[in-house]
């Protein structure tokens, strides 16, 4: 049987087959949960499988979307959820799916592919590398006093919050440009809680922590003017409910302000990129002639030894919710 994609009738049977491989041991959520929408319904169209004749062999699911860039908007491909029925592992399936997947990605115009994986050298061989960086801010040694501003309040996220905070999320010079109904999804995952900076019934900032059962101990997502930010983040670190956030690319305004109030730093390669249109990215050609994959380090740059980012050609931030 062929590589396709996941009609609407087999689509819970599919979720069942990726988390089997996913959760193999019982979670208090399941993936569909904590990646609810690129394991969505309306997903339908990035929801590859290779079936057999006992059933799924291998999946994998891709969310497609532009994001804002230094070089102006770009279509990224997130791919994740990679899974294998145990019988049929070894057997080069996984691969396999990810080539098929990957080619159509590219003739259909996606510039860019990342995924993250604990396992980086398995994904090296198929043209994925560690690229990019976000920001880890250990928010432990924060003494954040006199950021709240008078009259203000830092109270609990509500539903009717959706639009000033999807607001807020789009001030980031670099984001994904999520469509709609993407938000309401996600601040609705389970374990997931949100938080906003109110002033006379304005949202000023926002931040949520957890992402489902992903990311525990961070606030993964977070908006607003960094010193009212930076407050709503000291508040649920005060809480209890995160000692971590992740920072974007582009935000270094509240990175500084952080830091000069007690906070730590780290940067991290920000997932395994493959560059999978270079005539589409500011500088790039048709791509080298053996038909190997670039380093996306020369576009995306890299983190150095020390800890510290070192810029590419084109500066690009996939973080928190969106990293699927």
């Amino acid at each position: 049987m062929s590589i396709r994609t996941v009609r609407l009738d087999e689509y819970e049977g599919f979720l069942a087959f990726l988390n089997a491989g996913m959760r193999p041991e019982p979670t208090a959520t399941r993936a569909e949960d904590d990646f609810p929408v690129i394991l969505g319904r309306g997903n339908l169209d990035g929801l590859w499988g290779w079936p057999d004749a006992r059933g799924w062999a291998a999946g994998l699911a891709v969310l497609t979307r532009r994001f804002t860039s230094s070089a102006g908007d770009l279509t990224v491909a997130g791919i994740g959820s990679v899974v294998t029925r145990a019988d049929r592992r070894g057997e080069g399936l996984s691969a396999g799916l990810q080539e098929h997947v990957v080619a159509r990605l590219s003739g259909a115009g996606v510039a860019l592919g990342v995924l993250w994986s604990d396992r980086p050298a398995i994904y090296a061989g198929r043209g994925f590398q560690p690229a990019g960086w976000e920001y880890h801010l250990d928010l432990a040694g924060l003494e954040p006093s006199g950021l709240l501003p008078d009259g203000a309040e830092i109270r609990s996220y509500r539903p009717a919050d959706a639009g000033a905070v999807a607001n807020l999320y789009g001030r980031h010079p670099l984001r994904t440009i999520r469509q709609p109904g993407d938000d309401a999804v996600l601040y609705a995952m389970p374990g997931t809680r949100g938080f906003v900076l109110d002033r006379g019934g304005n949202v000023l900032a926002y931040a949520f922590c957890g992402k489902g059962a992903d990311f525990p101990g961070y606030v993964t997502e977070w908006g607003g003017p960094a010193p009212d930010a930076l407050a709503v983040l000291a508040e649920v670190r005060a809480r209890g409910l995160a000692t971590r956030a992740l920072v974007p690319a582009g935000r270094e305004d509240l990175l500084d302000l952080a830091v000069s109030l007690g906070a730590g730093l780290a940067a991290v390669p920000s997932g395994l990129w493959s560059i999978l249109r270079p005539d589409l990215l500011p500088g790039g050609d048709a791509g080298p002639a053996d038909g190997q994959r670039l380093d996306p380090r020369a576009w995306l740059g890299t983190v150095d030894e020390a800890g510290m980012p070192v810029p590419g050609r084109l500066r690009l931030a996939v973080w928190g919710f969106d990293s699927v």
